[in-house]
């Protein structure tokens, strides 16, 4: 009887362990100093793998640093910040593989005496039932959270002041 409510244990357990799935990811766009933000987007190697290689299908990558140049590339297309119309520049990028891929923004201009931005997150939109967390990090302001998806076309306004 002691192995069987084990084995029941240990089965509703299993049902509840999620690994890192391909249809979730994380953004958090956080102040630094000087009007400068930094975004990270984390999320699975599979769904960028996924991304990759729909939207780079003529150009295959062969190396891991031509994966890297794909989602920076795929990033800077289709992940957009913008203020008063105007979409920002994500600037330079770096990409940091494993299971959990991250990718790091670290020099996203935001103008003096900006009241709202716009973060839409496109790079991916692609894969099915595929929900974003976006955080937002002010100087001297609580963060704030925000869910993205089909629903609202995975985008996000908010204010930074």
């Amino acid at each position: 009887m002691k192995k069987f409510i084990l084995f029941i244990a240990f089965f509703w357990l299993s049902l509840n362990v999620q690994a890192h799935g391909f249809d979730y990811s994380v953004v958090t766009f956080t102040e630094q100093d000087n009007n400068t933000w930094s975004l990270q987007i984390k999320s699975s190697l599979d769904a960028f793998r996924k991304e990759v290689k729909m939207h780079f299908s003529d150009t295959p990558y062969t190396t891991p640093e031509e994966f890297n140049q794909q989602v920076l590339a795929h990033l800077n297309k289709t992940l957009q910040v913008t203020v008063k119309g105007n979409v920002i520049s994500l600037g330079k990028g770096t990409v940091y593989l494993g299971h959990e891929t991250s990718v790091l923004f670290t020099e996203v201009k935001i103008p003096a005496n900006t009241a709202a931005v716009k973060v839409v997150n496109g790079a991916v939109k692609d894969i099915y039932r595929h929900t974003t967390k976006l955080f937002v990090a002010p100087h001297g302001v609580p963060k704030s959270s925000y869910i993205l998806n089909q629903s609202n076309h995975f985008t996000a306004e908010f204010k930074v002041q």
